[in-house]
C-alpha cells in the first residue's frame, strides 16, 4: 500500500453556492467524555438551535479564501499580503471547479440517484484522503460521513499565533494539493506525502475544513478521536500531530452544518489507517471497527488504485460487500468479478476503455464486456483517472 501512486483522494456541492461566495475574498454541542460514539440522530430538537463554533468556523473560511466577520480572531491575518494573493487564486479555482464538475455531479446524483442524494445514513469513503468535496457533490445529506487514508489527520491549525513570513508558504502547499484535486478530479498520495506532512502544513484537517467551508458549511465542533480497542471512535485529550504509522487509528469527529439550517448538524470522520489485509491483521482496532460498521451503509469509490482488485486487500473488500446496501464506484474500486449477480444489480455509466497506463494490467476482460453489452448511460464531468471516466452503481437485491 505504501508503494500506490495515486489515491483517492484515493479520493460537491449539491446546491450551488451563491457566486457571491466563490468571490468573496477580501458554541459547540456538549459531549460525554468517556464515549466518542457517534449520536444516532443529527436532528435536534426544535427548542436547540445548532450554532457555528466561532473560532472553528474562521478557522475554515480563512483555509477556503473567505470574508471573515470583522469581530473575528483573525481579522489582521486577513490583512496578510499573501492571504489575500491566495484569496484571488482560491476564487478563480472554484469557479472553474464548481462550472466544470461539481454542479454537474450534484445535478446528476439528483437526477440518477435521488433516494441516495435525498437520505443516507452511513456514507463509506475508503482510500479518500481528504476529499471531502466530490463526496459531498453526490451525497450531500448523508448524515454520517467515514472517510480514511494513510495520511494522518494533523491538527488544527492556529493563524492567529502564525507569523506572517510563514503564511505564504503554507498557503503555496494548500495550493500544490488543490491543484490536484482541481484539475485531476484526486489526489496525488506521492503529492500528499509532502505536502501535507510537513512543517507548515501537517494532515488532512485543514484541507477537509476547507473544503466544507467552500461548499457553504459551517463547522460546528472538531474533536480529536482514535479508534479503540472496543473498534469504536473514543475522545482523546488532545491532537498529537502523529506522523507515518504512528498515526494509525487516530483522527478527527467533525460536526458541520449547512450554513442556512439550523436544526441539523452532520458528522464527518477521517482517521489514518494502512488498510492492507496485513495491516488490519495486525491492528485489532481496525479489525473490530471494520467488523463494526453500520449495516445498510452507502460506499463511495474514486481512484482507490485499485488497490480491492488485490488478494492482499480483502477484508476492506469483503467489509464494503458485506456492509453496504449501494456501492458508488469507477473501476479502480471492486473488481467486476467480485460482485455476485445474484446479490446485486449492476448499472453503469460512461465509457470503459480500460486503465490508464500505470495501472494497465488491471483491465477486466468481463467489465468490457458489460459496457459493450447493456448500454451504460452518459455522464457529463471527470470521475476517476483518465480521459474516459466510468462509474458502476451495485445496489444490494
Amino acid at each position: 500500500m505504501k508503494s500506490l501512486i495515486f489515491k483517492s483522494s484515493a479520493f460537491v456541492i449539491v446546491m450551488i453556492i451563491s457566486l457571491s461566495m466563490f468571490i468573496s475574498c477580501g458554541g459547540s454541542s456538549k459531549e460525554k467524555k468517556t464515549t466518542g460514539k457517534e449520536k444516532k440522530d443529527s436532528i435536534v430538537s426544535k427548542d436547540t438551535l445548532v450554532k457555528a463554533n466561532a473560532k472553528y468556523n474562521d478557522i475554515a473560511r480563512y483555509l477556503g479564501g473567505l470574508k471573515l466577520n470583522e469581530k473575528s480572531e483573525l481579522t489582521e491575518a486577513t490583512k496578510s499580503p499573501a492571504w489575500l494573493t491566495y484569496c484571488k487564486y482560491s476564487d478563480s479555482s472554484w469557479i472553474k471547479l464548481e462550472r466544470k464538475r461539481l454542479k454537474l455531479m450534484g445535478e446528476w446524483s439528483q437526477k440518477e440517484i435521488p433516494d441516495l442524494y435525498k437520505d443516507v445514513k452511513t456514507l463509506f469513503y475508503p482510500f479518500s484522503g481528504p476529499d471531502f468535496v466530490h463526496v459531498n457533490a453526490l451525497f450531500p445529506n448523508a448524515q454520517k460521513y467515514i472517510l480514511f487514508g494513510l495520511e494522518p489527520i494533523g491538527t488544527i491549525p492556529d493563524f492567529s499565533k502564525m507569523k506572517k513570513e510563514v503564511l505564504g508558504p503554507y498557503f503555496a502547499y494548500i495550493n500544490k494539493s488543490l491543484d490536484d484535486i482541481i484539475s485531476l478530479s484526486f489526489f496525488k498520495t506521492i503529492d500528499m506525502s509532502s505536502d501535507l506532512n510537513n512543517a507548515k502544513v501537517n494532515g488532512t484537517l485543514p484541507l477537509i475544513l476547507l473544503f466544507m467551508a467552500r461548499t457553504g458549511h459551517e463547522i460546528v465542533d472538531i474533536k480529536p478521536v482514535k479508534i479503540d480497542t472496543s473498534g469504536t471512535f473514543s475522545y482523546i485529550p488532545a491532537f498529537k500531530g502523529y506522523k507515518g504509522e504512528s498515526s494509525y487509528n487516530y483522527g478527527a469527529e467533525v460536526k458541520f452544518k449547512d450554513a442556512n439550517d439550523s436544526t441539523h448538524y452532520k458528522t464527518l470522520y477521517y482517521f489514518s489507517a494502512n488498510i492492507i489485509d496485513k495491516g488490519v491483521t495486525d491492528n485489532k482496532n481496525l479489525r473490530l471497527f471494520l467488523e463494526k460498521l453500520d449495516t445498510g451503509l452507502v460506499t463511495f469509490v474514486k481512484s482507490a488504485s485499485y488497490l480491492m482488485h488485490n488478494t492482499y486487500f480483502s477484508a476492506i473488500r469483503n467489509a464494503v460487500l458485506n456492509k453496504s446496501k449501494a456501492i458508488l464506484q469507477d473501476d479502480s474500486g471492486i473488481s467486476y468479478k467480485y460482485y455476485d449477480k445474484k446479490i446485486w444489480n449492476i448499472g453503469l455509466y460512461g465509457k470503459y476503455t480500460g486503465p490508464i497506463d500505470m495501472f494497465a494490467n488491471r483491465f477486466e476482460k468481463d467489465l468490457k464486456a458489460a459496457f459493450d453489452t447493456e448500454k451504460p448511460k452518459p455522464f457529463s464531468f471527470k470521475y476517476g483517472y483518465g480521459t474516459n471516466s466510468n462509474m458502476l452503481l451495485a445496489r444490494k437485491k
